[in-house]
């Protein structure tokens, strides 16, 4: 699968997931990038600081995240489904994109599925 155009939260310049969202502080602040959480706050599923998508949740930094927690309905599901929950994506657009700062080409992204690339 490609990437698409655009992103719906945020298309960050870097060249992987570690140099778009640069950590501060060493391994102890290794912030997930975002979270997908239940109704009562859970942490369902998390992308942590290298793009890896973990479901369920694994070593999830909790409430502090880069880019944020968005929430689902769902108590537990697929990662497919816990995504096409928590984002309102008709489109089927990337949900975030890494994208190159020579040139603009997209070097890593999150697909509307959950799958990194």
């Amino acid at each position: 699968m490609a990437a698409t155009a655009t992103a719906m939260l945020r298309q960050q310049n870097g060249t992987s997931y570690a140099t778009a969202f640069p950590q501060v502080g060493g391994v102890a602040s290794n912030l997930d990038i975002f979270n997908i959480v239940d109704e009562g706050g859970n942490v369902l599923l998390n992308v942590n600081y290298l793009g890896v998508v973990n479901n369920p949740a694994s070593g999830s930094t909790g409430s502090n995240t880069r880019v944020g927690q968005f929430q689902t309905r769902l108590a537990s599901g697929t990662t497919a489904a816990l995504f096409a929950d928590a984002f309102s994506n008709p489109s089927l657009l990337d949900i975030l994109q890494v994208v190159s700062p020579n040139g603009g080409s997209v070097v890593k992204y999150i697909d509307y599925l959950g799958v990194a690339h």
